[in-house]
């Protein structure tokens, strides 16, 4: 008898209710466990998990090296705590965070930032608002052994009950190989001398607190003046916040001892100028090397002002002995208030030494110079160089100097200055390669025996500080500027707007030869009343022909009445341009013209019309003033017709 066996047979549609089960045990056992523990990917079904990338797969921070790579945008994360080091006197930690690039990278690109929580806390995504920022890494200032090598440090406290997280971020466009080197850490201040005080360091060793200390000293000094870092350096070294290689620390001042006034003050001052975020950093890493021990009541010390001590007997044995004087800062400068220096009361020319001084906003400085070498020569040969600092933006164009014969000096007095004529000014010159500082340029010849004015304008907003060589010079040691002070005499006075040099109306053009009106070939049409003048000026040059500098002219005037009444009479006359000083000066009756209009023998058009013309030779490149004036009794209108030339 042979047995014979029957299975279920396993159909599709059976399949597929099985998987139906399976699908539906994972869809609620999953977030079940997924629950039990945030820290746990569940759902990474790769071979390997990825640590180091959010806070709550943070690696641990280990003592020495961290070496890792950072794509563009990525971060990485550490974690330490006072259980970290195997140390029992671990206090203080330094990290210091290197990178080599060759591109330029901004501290804000790729840097590392330390938080704080508190132990028991677990860390969701929802809590890192909750984190404690304590700071981030501040950029070395010491030269690294290799240009392209960046070197980022932090030092601070570690507590009991805290958990440290370290966030490691690259936002700029190059990816890094960085090493995050961890190290303890003895406190600032304290009884026993910090590792980062010892008398030698090796290259491979971690930044140290004094190289943070010398870090915030050139921050805070980097901003101030010569005098005023060399001053708060000296202050700082005196309350303990600088202590040099030479110095042991017992013998270190301690800032909690120093006078609170006086730190109060060097940390006003440190802070002076910085934004928000990087003042918040600066007080952050001060205070957490014990700059800002500061107490709330005056402490005795011997190196304060602490008066004498008195034992309290009449007689005079037992009196205690005075204590040494005190150190105290020495008080800050005066602000210095630039002063105007006018001709009525200029500064005198220094033919051996630089002239210089500071220029307030718009303010000008006048020098008198009388050239006189006792030699048998009258015209004598000059070179003024003068650099100006700062160059920054526009101010480098709107600072100059003008030369002008003493002879104008009574158009400044009558309140006629902007219509002197200077016999030469400085030219734009670049030739010291230092892009903060301008440069200008004059040369020329005076005369023997003649005095002149030489005025140095500043038409800028800012305050500038000049140097004025009697030489022509390419490169100098500038230094600082001679700070002149009011004396008191009228044209040297503190620094006040410029009183005006002309009347309240602008000038109306072809009034007057300063503001005589361009002549062009053609016709030239305008009016003019009873009585009215006008002024044009006149230049050609020919370019295509250099033997014949003299050209043929002609020049028509045609006027015509207005009132419809009679014919009007007007003239013209020509002036040669080095006769515009005579009119400057206000003797208007020594005007001398070479040519006056002539009756012209051509008809007009126009019955009513009166024509005058003139005709001769004019030079090239020679500046002439022609002059229009109405000598009748009522208005006219006016053709001017200029013919000729090249």
């Amino acid at each position: 008898m042979r047995l014979t066996y029957r299975t279920a047979k396993v159909t599709y549609k059976s399949l597929f209710g099985y998987s139906l089960v399976v699908i539906a045990l994972l869809i609620v056992a999953v977030p079940v466990f997924a629950a039990t523990s945030s820290a746990t990917p569940w759902l990474d079904f790769s071979l390997s998990t990825p640590t180091g990338t959010s806070p709550q797969t943070a690696r641990a921070l280990t003592k020495g090296l961290n070496v890792n790579h950072l794509n563009p945008g990525e971060e990485d994360w550490y974690t330490y705590s006072r259980a970290s080091f195997d140390d029992p006197t671990f206090a203080w930690i330094s990290l210091a965070m290197r990178y080599e690039s060759e591109a330029l990278i901004e501290p804000e690109q790729a840097n590392f930032e330390i938080m704080a929580q508190k132990g028991g806390d677990s860390w969701f995504p929802g809590d890192a608002a909750r984190a404690n920022v304590l700071g981030t890494g501040l950029t070395s200032p010491l030269k690294t052994a290799h240009e392209n090598l960046n070197a980022i440090f932090w030092t601070g406290e570690v507590s009991d009950e805290d958990v440290y997280y370290v966030r490691v971020f690259n936002q700029s466009p190059f990816g890094l190989n960085y090493t995050l080197e961890a190290k303890a850490e003895q406190p600032a201040v304290s009884g026993a001398a910090p590792a980062s005080l010892n008398s030698a360091m090796s290259e491979a060793e971690v930044l140290s607190l004094r190289q943070q200390a010398w870090a915030l000293t050139a921050q805070a000094a980097g901003k101030m003046t010569p005098t005023d870092a060399a001053r708060w350096m000296q202050q700082a070294q005196s309350v303990g916040w600088i202590v040099t290689a030479g110095t042991t620390i017992d013998r270190a001042p301690k800032p909690d001892q120093a006078n609170p006034q006086l730190l109060w003050q060097l940390t006003a001052q440190a802070i002076a100028g910085l934004d928000a975020e990087a003042a918040a950093r600066w007080l952050n890493q001060a205070d957490a090397l014990g700059w800002l021990a500061i107490p709330l009541a005056v402490p005795q010390n011997p190196t304060l002002d602490v008066p004498p001590k008195d034992s309290g007997d009449e007689g005079g044995e037992g009196q205690g002995e005075a204590q040494p004087a005190p150190a105290v800062p020495a008080p800050p400068e005066e602000i210095y208030t630039p002063v105007n220096i006018y001709p009525n009361n200029p500064l005198e020319f220094d033919f051996l030494d630089i002239n210089s001084g500071r220029l307030a906003p718009y303010g000008e400085h006048w020098y008198s110079l009388l050239r006189d070498d006792l030699d048998d020569k009258k015209i004598e040969a000059m070179a003024l160089t003068m650099f100006t600092t700062p160059s920054n933006g526009f101010i480098d164009s709107r600072v100059n100097f003008e030369i002008f014969p003493a002879s104008q000096y009574h158009m400044w007095a009558r309140g006629d200055a902007d219509y002197m004529e200077n016999l030469g000014l400085g030219q734009w010159v670049s030739r010291d390669e230092d892009n903060h500082t301008g440069e200008r340029l004059w040369k020329g010849s005076l005369v023997d025996g003649d005095r002149y004015l030489i005025k140095v304008k500043n038409s800028s907003p800012e305050v500038v500080d000049y140097y004025l060589f009697p030489d022509d010079v390419e490169n100098a040691e500038l230094g600082n500027p001679t700070l002149h002070q009011a004396n008191g005499a009228a044209g040297r006075v503190p620094y006040a707007a410029s009183p005006p040099t002309r009347p309240s109306l602008p000038p109306i053009p072809g009034a007057a030869p300063p503001d005589a009106i361009d002549l062009k070939m053609g016709v030239t049409t305008g009016k003019l009343e009873a009585g009215q003048e006008r002024w044009y000026k006149f230049y050609y040059r020919d370019s295509y022909n250099e033997t014949t500098p003299e050209h043929d002219f002609k020049i028509f005037l045609t006027n015509t009445p207005l009132d419809e009444i009679r014919a009007r009479h007007a003239d013209f006359a020509l002036y040669t341009g080095n006769q515009l000083p005579i009119w400057l000066r206000g003797t208007v009756d020594k005007l001398e013209p070479f040519g006056v209009s002539m009756p012209s023998p051509y008809p007009t058009e126009d019955v009513r019309s009166l024509q005058v013309l003139w005709d001769g030779q004019l030079m090239e490149e020679h500046i002439y003033y022609l002059k229009i004036w109405n000598h009748d009794i009522g208005p006219l209108e006016y053709e001017l017709e200029l013919q000729g030339g090249p």
